[in-house]
């Protein structure tokens, strides 16, 4: 009998999405690959070198119909889900008075109601197996919010305490969930959520490469870790400043606000 898992991934066209998606494939997994961009998505799919075992999907994770449609054709078409991450999401690094509305609900109906709409779609197959994994993608920005990022920060802490309550509804059944915490990403996802195109170089110190960052969630998960967070030096100090009093926090502020 087959060990390869049924995995799904949500934002699978570039980045950390894409670096799950090539990592399960190498392992032998079956990979479910979705993208609102569909065009995208079959431009990364003929560059693999597996592709028999990759299916992909045009998905908007924020329109909830087409969020439980997909659900119920993976369950026709395999019968479950093993792992389920849901990796999607957007940011606009500005000021609230200068975001524009349709970029905040943007940001809120990808990152959070996302989300939610998908692991409510795909909570009741893994319900009937007993069994499975959910991997939410939050960001360390969830720990410790910035200048421009106040509304991302919001969104990704808004995963974190998803995924803790998660777990403890699941608590008595075989479903896993981890929540993953990674610092910033060498991916063009930093070009379209900075304007000002200095950020990158601002935190190029604590970059994480989208194969690195691949590669601690995927052990995070097999070692069925409810929580991982990277860089560890970036995480340290996010862990730091959480405890500072209010004073100290205003005088390391200047050090904190990059973007």
């Amino acid at each position: 009998m087959s060990s390869a898992k049924i995995v799904v991934i949500t934002g699978a066209s570039g980045g950390l999405g894409k670096a799950l998606t090539e990592l399960y494939l190498k392992k032998g997994d079956l990979v479910i690959a979705t993208s609102r961009s569909e065009s995208t998505l079959e431009a990364f799919a003929r560059k693999l070198s597996h592709p028999e075992k990759l299916y992909i999907y045009p998905l908007d994770v924020g329109n909830n119909d087409a969020v439980r449609q997909f659900a119920a054709w993976v369950h026709v078409r395999f019968g479950k889900c093993d792992l389920l991450y849901n990796n999607a999401g957007t940011a606009v690094f500005e000021s609230l008075v200068l975001m524009r509305l349709e970029e905040l609900e943007e940001t809120l109906l990808t990152n959070i109601a996302g989300v939610m709409y998908t692991t409510r779609a795909f909570l009741p197959m893994m319900l009937q197996e007993n069994q499975g994994h959910i991997v939410n993608i939050a960001s360390l920005a969830g720990q410790v919010a910035t200048a421009k990022a106040a509304v991302y920060a919001a969104s990704k802490a808004a995963v974190i305490r998803f995924s803790e309550g998660l777990r403890h509804e699941l608590a008595d059944t075989g479903i896993q969930v981890t929540c993953a915490l990674p610092g910033p990403i060498d991916t063009p996802f930093l070009d379209r959520a900075d304007k000002t195109g200095t950020y990158r170089s601002k935190v190029s110190s604590y970059l994480l490469s989208p194969e690195q960052t691949a590669s601690l969630i995927y052990k995070a998960v097999q070692r069925k870790r409810p929580e991982v967070a990277m860089p560890f030096r970036l995480h340290a100090l996010s862990f730091l400043y959480s405890l500072m009093p209010h004073k100290l926090k205003q005088l390391v502020a200047p050090l904190l606000n990059r973007k």
